[in-house]
């Protein structure tokens, strides 16, 4: 269900046409000037559980790539990180207090692993 939705996010953006208003299931703008769509349900019309949205997030990982310049030539370290740390992880890096720079961060279920 995740994988759909995520499609379905993705055409969204894809179709997005600038000066609409900004409603359910369109692209709007933050007031910080980031894009964003909202869902209010799945594709079955059903609104979302907020327990079950929580446990879903703190069942996967994310991959976190870390560029590190180190003489000539820069290096990769890939973090393994829990769901309900990543916030933490990347704090750390905009607080200037981890090595190197976050280059991209990719999400992973448990059972994608072997």
């Amino acid at each position: 269900m995740t994988d759909d939705i995520n499609k379905k996010i993705i055409n969204i953006f894809s179709a997005h046409k600038k000066a609409r208003p900004c409603s359910g299931n369109q692209v709007c703008e933050s007031a910080e000037g980031y894009s964003y769509v909202t869902i209010k349900a799945d594709d079955n019309g059903r609104h979302f559980d907020e327990e079950k949205l929580l446990k879903n997030a703190s069942s996967f990982y994310y991959i976190v790539k870390v560029m590190v310049k180190e003489g000539k030539h820069p290096y990769i370290n890939n973090f393994k990180i829990s769901g309900d740390k990543v916030l933490d992880f990347v704090k750390m890096y905009t607080d200037g207090k981890g090595e190197g720079q976050i280059i991209e961060i990719d999400k992973f279920y448990p059972e994608d692993w072997a």
